[in-house]
């Protein structure tokens, strides 16, 4: 009875769902995108209570971690705003964590686009410069800040940029090889650990040096201007040394360069007044030690080798187009192999020429089959989003080179091409082959080639050949061995029937290379030093051995 009344509720229930299939469902409530937004609403609802704010629409998108919200307004009310006429309004918002399938970075951006502010929302010392400018607000068409930071190595990248209309851009970028914090003697307040790479902060004049120059001493504007600055800025220094208790006689090398390349510019920005750019120029990358340059300003300089100039190092580095017209001609063919190299990593990643990822990889194909790792690895990070099994390839050969982050992007293209495919591209690139009689010297030595063909470094990653080399050492006794089959075994397991059944035939392979080379270079007497024998000898009767029943 109870199965038929089920039976009925369930017919009786069916039409309704299927009209109600387009309707927002209790599923809808609980989608990740609508829960983030509902915690961001409530958190705006809490910031309400601070200042006055509200927005037309608000769109979430987990995947890749933006938030973003259109037609901002607020109105902070500040203390010296006694009109209450300060009003900031925003276009667009954009707000960005790392995105789900990147957990090793660390990321948030804030994007702006069309922020415009009246004077009155600036504190009053701000609000002088721009009264001299004679502006009566800030416009921002575009602002970003944009913080990335690598987990795994500790590496960071900053940027900082904001357009105002009338006055300038700025652009303020920092690489940092390393960053983090010291805690070891005081977890409370620990030390910044920064490695720098590289900084530059670079200043688009947009009209602010037509308002302001005139308010400039002749002296730094007119014929001598370089010299004047080169004395202006020396004296400074100095005294900032004999302030540190150093000797106030003479500048740093680094200090000295950075006044000649000052003395340089300046006439040179004069004559026409577009860009200053202020950045350093660090071999490698440079330990800040923040302690030792507030006792003394010279080691800020010799860290950091500051110099001023018109255009950034790195675009003064772009392919020369000579060499790019004839990259992408018939001329390809007589090109210096270091000049492909540079040309093809500019084409494949868009920097020091136009992206054309085509003709990159065309170029870097060539360079990474004759075994450039480096080039390999380009290849396979661009790409890795759009060509998963040729990224793979290129990943192999990276490694085979030895090459930082090949084995990591093996792990995880696997993740997304099927074991089948996995082990053809494996064949592919690294084959197979029976050992040589040299490379059986020791079981470390047998272990050890294993372990390459597994992990893909400095050996191209092959499961088949490192299951045959961790075969012939188990056999051996060799627990590492019996680690890297079951690692194996593991993977095949994870991976489903697809798997096991695209591993058997390799798994047969693999075992018949292993025993044929166990008993073809007899590795019992190799591998512990007991003579050879020329013939199997009948093993002998154990003593004591149990009576038949017939004796």
């Amino acid at each position: 009875m109870r199965r038929l009344l089920a039976s009925t509720a369930l017919a009786a229930a069916l039409p309704g769902l299927a009209a109600a299939q387009d309707r927002p469902s209790l599923l809808d409530y609980f989608s990740v995108d609508v829960i983030v937004q509902r915690l961001v609403q409530s958190g705006i609802m809490a910031l309400r209570t601070q200042l006055d704010l509200k927005y037309s629409d608000m769109s979430v998108d987990i995947r890749t971690g933006a938030i973003t919200m259109t037609d901002v307004v607020a109105w902070p009310l500040p203390e010296w705003d006694d009109e209450g006429v300060c009003e900031i309004a925003i276009d667009r918002m954009t707000l960005r964590s790392g995105a789900l399938d990147q957990p090793d970075r660390i990321r948030f951006k804030a994007q702006l686009t069309g922020t415009s502010f009246p004077a009155a929302c600036l504190p009053p010392e701000p609000r002088e410069p721009l009264a001299m400018a004679g502006l009566e607000g800030i416009e921002m068409p575009r602002m970003t800040i944009d913080v990335d930071y690598g987990l795994p190595g500790s590496d960071a990248t900053m940027r900082i940029y904001a357009e105002l209309t009338d006055v300038a851009a700025v652009d303020l970028t920092a690489d940092f090889a390393y960053i983090w914090m010291d805690g070891r003697e005081d977890m409370e307040e620990p030390l910044p650990v920064v490695f720098l790479d590289h900084a530059a902060l670079t200043v688009e004049n947009r009209g602010i040096w037509q308002a302001l120059s005139g308010l400039v001493p002749g002296e730094f504007t007119g014929d001598g201007a370089g010299l004047v600055i080169e004395g202006a800025l020396g004296q400074g220094l100095l005294e900032l040394n004999e302030e540190a208790g150093e000797d106030a006689a003479s500048l740093t090398d680094s200090q000295r360069a950075f006044v000649a390349s000052a003395a340089e510019v300046w006439p040179a920005f004069l004559a026409d007044p577009q860009v200053l750019v202020l950045e350093t120029r660090i071999d490698g990358d440079a330990y800040v030690d923040f302690e030792a340059i507030e006792d003394d300003p010279r080691v800020l300089f010799d860290t950091l080798n500051p110099v001023l100039s018109l255009v950034p190092a790195r675009a003064q580095d772009m392919v020369p187009v000579a060499l790019l017209e004839q990259a992408m001609s018939d001329g390809i063919t007589a090109m210096d192999p270091e000049d492909l190299r540079n040309v093809g990593e500019a084409l494949i990643t868009g920097f020091r020429a136009p992206r054309n990822l085509a003709r990159g990889v065309e170029i870097l194909s060539d360079l990474a089959q004759q075994g450039d790792g480096g080039a390999a690895l380009l290849l396979s990070e661009a790409l890795e989003t759009r060509q998963p099994a040729d990224a793979y390839r290129w990943a192999l050969f990276a490694g085979q080179a030895g090459e930082t982050g090949a084995t990591a992007r093996l792990d995880r293209l696997e993740r997304v091409l099927g074991f089948g495919e996995v082990l053809a591209l494996q064949a592919e690139v690294g084959g197979d082959a029976m050992p040589d009689t040299g490379e059986l010297g020791s079981v470390a030595a047998i272990r050890e080639r294993a372990a390459m063909r597994l992990s893909g470094r400095w050996m191209s990653r092959s499961y088949p050949e490192a299951a045959m080399w961790a075969m012939i050492a188990s056999a051996a006794g060799d627990p590492e061995a019996r680690d890297i089959l079951a690692d194996i075994d593991e993977r095949v397991r994870l991976g489903g029937r697809a798997a096991a059944e695209a591993w058997a035939s390799h798994e047969q392979s693999a075992g018949a290379r292993a025993m044929e080379t166990w008993i073809g270079q007899d590795l019992p007497a190799r591998l512990t030093g007991a003579p050879e024998a020329e013939t199997a000898a009948p093993a002998a009767p154990r003593e004591g051995k149990r009576k038949s029943s017939g004796d």
